[in-house]
């Protein structure tokens, strides 16, 4: 009785060629990862140094607030302001390995915007929006955070410069 099968109408050879070939293609791909993606913080400035800070303002919780430059602006940022901040998060530290966010991922050179500031108590922690109030147009601040009053968990620093308050 002959088997009239695919599978042995071919050789033992080119079946062996067939099954290392596909092996080869499915396998090839798996070096990288099409969706992983790193983050670009190259153009995001470095951490000032909050000892040449012109005010510092330390609360009993211990959140500080280091005002690195006044602001031009005439308006003080209130709980309720849409924003424009330009920005860079430090997480667990001051070095550019911190880095978790900013302003100015991959090259971008605009501010963010962040709207109703006082809403932002839970995604970035009750710190971050009282280390921006009361600032003006043109501001620079370095606002440290205790790991109790941020959403992070660590101690988190944040280089902000506040771009305009979008009335």
């Amino acid at each position: 009785m002959q088997n009239n099968t695919f599978f042995s109408s071919i050789s033992r050879t080119s079946f062996g060629f067939f099954v290392l070939v596909l092996i080869a293609t499915l396998t090839s791909g798996c070096e990288e990862d099409p969706f992983y993606f790193t983050y670009d913080y190259s153009d995001a400035p470095n951490l000032p140094d909050v000892s040449e800070a012109i005010e510092t303002i330390n609360y009993d919780d211990g959140l500080v607030v280091y005002i690195m430059e006044r602001g031009t602006g005439t308006q003080e940022v209130t709980i309720r302001d849409n924003i424009f901040l330009y920005y860079t998060t430090f997480r667990g530290g001051t070095s550019r390995d911190n880095i978790v966010d900013s302003s100015y991922l991959n090259g971008s050179q605009a501010s963010t915007q962040f709207v109703e500031i006082g809403t932002y108590q839970d995604s970035r922690g009750v710190g971050f929006v009282r280390g921006v109030l009361g600032m003006t147009e043109g501001e620079h601040r370095v606002i440290q955070v205790p790991d109790s009053l941020n959403a992070y968990g660590d101690l988190v620093y944040w280089n902000l410069t506040l771009d305009y308050i979008a009335y």
